[in-house]
């Protein structure tokens, strides 16, 4: 049986509408490996499906797949193969989380160098709302001394990510930092020589999931015939779409607490508030993954990808060890 403090800690973290996807990644993992210390030698891949299910059912985005789906192909191995039943129980799932960590930031590492490659040259540039990605790149070139950049932040509503967005670069001592709400982005884009985006998920057939009013900024810039670069970590790729490709798994998009626009209340009025959207590949000049650059058709480059990359090897596996297993009563 799962705790009262893993349900509780899966609580507050879907309650937590301040942290980054990577952040979020790093505290599922945390919670998990509280519980699995826990449970120890009873530790049962239901209990197991069922805990890293109710965590990534706090936020649809892909770096909390990532984090644990990973994590939950390994322990099953070791449960088959009776490693979980002796004196070294607790060094092996310290070392498991630990290791999926590590691999997790040096994902981040090498997409945000990337990035950096690609829009060093660069004079102006639109982001929005609140990409740690981008952020941590955008700091680099700072400190190196490319602190001239126009830089354009579209504000996101309604937790105001881009205010935060703009304080940290306008700090860093870019000399030209211009924040404006969301509906500025026509002007802005007169402009800007190009978006840099964030993902929050991406999907196997090249949809991008992230911050809602993203889709509206690629597909403006993209008519304009300018170029909108996405920039994500390996992190951010939808396991549980290539799990269950043929079905075409899609996420979904939960509404958040409707307070969060208007206190207004009426049994005529429908209060909207989501905070995630599509994007779609086609409006995308240049996704960044890892030490990756690709270019269109966005989504045939995706599937080759996914074909040669390391986790690919590990995705039957995790399909037939997660479908197969029935969850826990809590």
């Amino acid at each position: 049986m799962l705790s009262k403090a893993f349900l509780k800690d899966v609580e507050t973290l879907h309650n937590d509408t301040q942290s980054g996807a990577a952040a979020i990644a790093e505290i599922s993992l945390s919670i998990l490996k509280k519980e699995c210390l826990r449970l120890g030698d009873s530790i049962n891949q239901s209990a197991l499906k069922t805990g890293i299910q109710l965590l990534l059912d706090t936020h649809p985005i892909a770096t909390i797949e990532n984090a644990l789906l990973p994590i939950y192909a390994k322990i099953t191995q070791l449960i088959r193969d009776g490693e979980l039943k002796n004196d070294s129980l607790n060094s092996k799932i310290e070392l498991l989380f630990a290791t999926r960590r590590e691999q997790l930031r040096i994902g981040e590492k090498n997409t945000i160098n990337t990035l950096i490659e690609e829009i060093r040259e660069k004079n102006s540039l639109l982001t929005f709302s609140h990409s740690s990605t981008i952020i941590k790149a955008l700091l680099q070139l700072a400190r190196e001394g490319y602190n001239d950049k126009e830089i354009f932040i579209l504000e996101s509503r309604p937790l105001k990510e881009g205010e935060r967005t703009a304080y940290s670069l306008a700090n860093a001592g870019f000399k030209n930092t211009n924040l404006g709400i969301d509906f500025c982005v026509h002007e802005f884009t007169e402009f800007a020589e190009v978006a840099i985006l964030g993902a929050d998920m991406i999907q196997p057939n090249g949809n991008i999931l992230n911050k809602i009013g993203s889709a509206t900024v690629a597909e403006l810039f993209h008519n304009r015939s300018k170029d909108v670069i996405i920039a994500a970590s390996p992190a951010k790729i939808c396991l549980r779409g290539l799990l269950d490709y043929k079905q075409k798994w899609q996420p979904m998009i939960p509404h958040r607490n409707i307070r969060e626009v208007t206190n207004i209340k009426s049994p005529n009025l429908h209060v909207w508030n989501k905070y995630f959207e599509i994007i779609n590949p086609e409006w995308i000049s240049i996704l960044i993954l890892d030490n990756f650059r690709f270019i269109q058709p966005i989504s045939e480059k995706l599937r080759e990808y996914f074909d040669k990359d390391p986790l690919a090897s590990e995705i039957h596996l995790m399909k037939k060890n997660w479908w197969n297993v029935d969850f826990s009563m809590l």
